[in-house]
């Protein structure tokens, strides 16, 4: 099996799960963006910074997580829907999230993640470097 079959394997699963879910089937409250860049050896780390663009303004953020199974280093950018935010603040906290992505030269991959007040987000994410990730990962966002 080839990177790139691998990879869109990956993709097309995890698009299907998320077009699926009925947390996404309603018109999203707000779009997010973020870029960044993460590393890892079967427990990985990532950093970023972002733009939540809500009723008309743009608020900057700050993205950080941890990935479990996740082998390589690579720097992405992601663009998204935001579900049942209702509440500026609500953007905030750790979201659980699961993964799956494949990065080779150049790659994409999908995500779907919820926070403890019930905000949903639903991202697709290009990237470059040399990654693989398939499993759970926990994003934290703040307001900056």
């Amino acid at each position: 099996m080839t990177s790139e079959t691998l990879r869109k394997g990956l993709i097309a699963a995890v698009l299907a799960s998320a077009v699926a879910s009925p947390a996404f089937a309603d018109r999203p409250d707000a779009t997010i963006r973020f870029s960044g860049g993460s590393a890892g050896f079967i427990a990985g780390v990532s950093w970023g910074r972002g733009v939540l663009h809500y009723r008309g303004h743009n608020y900057p953020l700050d993205v950080s997580g941890i990935t479990v199974g996740t082998i390589g280093a690579h720097s992405y950018s992601a663009r998204g829907s935001v579900y049942h935010l209702h509440r500026l603040r609500d953007i905030e906290g750790t979201y659980a999230a699961g993964e799956a992505s494949a990065t080779v030269g150049v790659g994409a991959g999908a995500t779907s993640m919820s926070n403890g007040a019930g905000v949903d987000i639903n991202a697709q994410s290009t990237s470059q470097g040399v990654k693989l990730t398939l499993g759970p990962s926990g994003v934290t966002i703040r307001l900056r």
